[in-house]
């Protein structure tokens, strides 16, 4: 095959798969921007009367206000366009976020990708069902995921840590990037993000210190705010023990235990593959880490399968990078999640296989994880290119 062929062949492939993306994307388009209303709602409200932000609801729909009284005033300029140009503008930055992410984690491979070849990635990594459902919900998620990685991974940006602190001030689950910076030695990193989400709740008191001390002394721990439990679509651990044991409440001492020893071995695991080299899969394993825990994580939360996934491809070479990265996007493209019952607490009456498939995101996740830490053997490491020249990974 001649050069010219070639690039034909490349650009034709990538059309397809462009097209393909957009197709698909628009027949699976079906929440048209319901929690970008639902931020709207929340940044009107501050507008207006703060002291209601956590009772109102947009018109139809019966989902209220959860995040801190920083996300309301973030979204308070969203609230005020017309609502065609807000959803365009959500759609618009979250793309713009995906190929963000993109950028960052390339580093981590060892050959970079032709222009075509990413170009087809980009749009291919859009049907990922968590990317596909938080662009068609109007999420921040991609927004925040690509704000921690470019935070966490740039090494030289002198305010490193603050993306970190205003990420958590805006939605709570970053906050395990704070404790990554920390048990990683990254002291003067740690205390910035931790001054930032500290300024983020601080502000919440000057704009509305009633709201602000509802909200951090009750609201935040009502967890049946968010939805139900049992849902399928939860994803965490909190999601799982309630479908198996059958506790709408959830929660509970089994809950507590689980997510402190996630929480300890994961952060562990993080340390070991930061100090080893392997940043991005450092940084892939805490994002993990946040959605295991949280006690809600709808599975557009787990747009971090995309960094996790480039981390896992990374391992490989050839053939085997191919295989292995093209069976963990098909995984998150089918989605096995919503194949068993759902809604109306049918996935409290799952069977075995049902509850396997019904909850295939946490083993997934934790499949990724036992596999990198795999990746820690001495052997492992010496046959890594990425690792020959490293920096020191103590920052001071």
């Amino acid at each position: 095959m001649s050069i010219a062929q070639g690039n034909s062949w490349s650009k034709g492939l990538t059309a397809l798969v462009v097209l393909l993306a957009v197709a698909l994307l628009v027949l699976t388009w079906g929440h048209t921007g319901a929690d970008l209303k639902v931020y709207r709602v929340g940044g009107w409200a501050i507008l207006t009367d703060p002291s209601r932000l956590y009772d109102v609801h947009p018109a139809g729909m019966s989902m209220p206000f959860t995040y801190p009284i920083f996300a309301a005033i973030l979204m308070a300029p969203v609230a005020v366009l017309p609502w065609p140009l807000a959803y365009a503008l959500s759609i618009v930055v979250s793309l713009a976020a995906v190929a963000l992410i993109w950028k960052v984690c390339l580093p981590a491979l060892t050959t970079r990708p032709p222009v075509l070849a990413l170009v087809a990635l980009f749009a291919a990594s859009l049907l990922l069902e968590p990317v596909r459902e938080t662009l068609s919900y109007g999420q921040i998620n991609l927004v925040l995921c690509a704000v921690v990685l470019s935070d966490a991974l740039d090494l030289k940006h002198r305010g490193r840590g603050i993306g970190i602190g205003i990420a958590a001030g805006i939605k709570l689950t970053p906050l395990v990037f704070v404790a990554f910076l920390l048990v990683t030695g990254q002291r003067k990193a740690f205390l910035r993000a931790s001054a930032a989400f500290l300024a983020t709740v601080a502000a919440g008191f000057v704009i509305a210190p009633r709201t602000a001390f509802q909200y951090w002394t009750v609201i935040v721990n009502d967890h049946t705010r968010i939805g139900g439990l049992a849902y399928s679509g939860n994803q965490s651990w909190n999601g799982f023990l309630v479908r198996l044991s059958g506790d709408l409440g959830g929660g509970g001492v089994l809950w507590i235990g689980t997510v402190v020893l996630t929480a300890v071995a994961g952060l562990w695991l993080s340390r070991a593959l930061w100090l080893a080299g392997r940043r991005l899969a450092a940084v892939s394993v805490c994002g993990l880490i946040s959605v295991l825990c949280s006690p809600v994580s709808w599975s557009h939360h787990w747009v971090w399968v995309l960094p996790l996934g480039i981390s896992l491809a990374a391992c490989f070479d050839g053939r085997r990078r191919l295989v292995a990265a093209g069976l963990w996007y098909l995984a998150f493209v089918v989605a096995p999640i919503w194949w068993p019952p759902r809604r109306d607490n049918r996935e409290l009456h799952w069977n075995l296989w049902q509850q396997l498939a019904g909850n295939a995101y946490l083993w997934l996740g934790l499949g990724a994880a036992a596999f990198l830490w795999t990746q820690l053997h001495p052997k492992r490491l010496a046959l890594t290119p990425q690792l020959v020249n490293e920096p020191s990974t103590h920052l001071p």
